[in-house]
């Protein structure tokens, strides 16, 4: 009798990418979501849960697109290596988007001195109101130079890729912004982008900081998550180009309506 030789091709799980909602945590609206991987062949496999695989990739750079219906596009030059890579994209809403009824929102146009429509301007707004803080420090001190923190006391969910302003206890507290990198432990324990450049003891604060940017219109708007209390003060901070800053002090911002702030010259 012949000797039959079974083969059993495997495909290897090379980059995992979740794609989540910056305002609700969860997967994008609508069912228009495309993920792409720039300088490969290999497309990517939807799974149920929502996140995108692709495997057998060859290490190396690699940039990846995302697009979606109601939601900035979003690109990212990422590494492959040999071991399972998970990258997080939060995508950030558009003007256009199906906002709820609850949410709270800041909406504008931003021009420049000639009145013409600035486009990819970067906003950034902070939540100033301490009774809306998402979270706190429960260690003793986190030190200068820490990228890991340990949180409690929840008031709502973070996620990768979550921006907070960490502000420090007493009159004249410190303050820096970090971002979220990686979820150690659920709930508990978490990686920063960047190492802490001040000390922090416990009961720090992380205050919610929303990003987003103009569209090619110059139209703008912000939308806030999850607050404890129905009005709270903001910070916003515009960026355009490499010199330019305009920021809007104590901005209130209740649930269910609209701050229009119209039009904003920028110089």
């Amino acid at each position: 009798m012949d000797q039959i030789r079974i083969s059993q091709l495997r495909s290897r799980v090379s980059l995992v990418v979740c794609v989540i909602d910056a305002l609700t945590s969860q997967a994008p609206l609508g069912n228009t979501t495309t993920v792409h991987l720039e300088g490969t062949r290999s497309k990517a496999i939807r799974k149920s849960n929502g996140s995108y695989i692709f495997n057998d990739l060859s290490p190396g750079e690699y940039r990846l697109s995302v697009h979606s219906e109601y939601y900035f596009q979003e690109q990212t030059n990422i590494t492959v290596n040999a071991h399972n890579f998970i990258e997080v994209v939060q995508m950030k809403p558009l003007p256009s988007y199906p906002f709820s009824q609850g949410a709270g929102l800041i909406r504008f146009m931003l021009q420049n001195a000639a009145g013409s429509p600035i486009r990819d301007a970067h906003l950034q707004s902070t939540v100033l109101t301490e009774d809306c803080a998402r979270a706190r420090v429960m260690v003793d001190q986190t030190d200068k130079g820490a990228s890991e923190m340990t949180l409690g006391s929840f008031t709502g969910g973070i996620v990768v890729g979550d921006v907070y302003l960490l502000r420090g206890r007493g009159s004249q507290p410190d303050e820096e912004v970090i971002r979220i990198s990686e979820v150690l432990e659920h709930q508990k324990r978490f990686r920063l982008a960047n190492p802490l450049t001040k000390s922090f003891v416990r009961g720090a604060m992380l205050l919610p900081v929303q990003e987003t940017r103009s569209t090619e219109r110059g139209e703008v708007v912000i939308a806030f998550r999850g607050n404890r209390i129905p009005t709270f003060h903001t910070e916003l901070v515009i960026t355009y180009g490499t010199d330019s800053e305009h920021k809007i002090k104590d901005l209130a911002v209740a649930e269910g309506t609209t701050t229009n702030l119209g039009t904003i010259q920028l110089a």
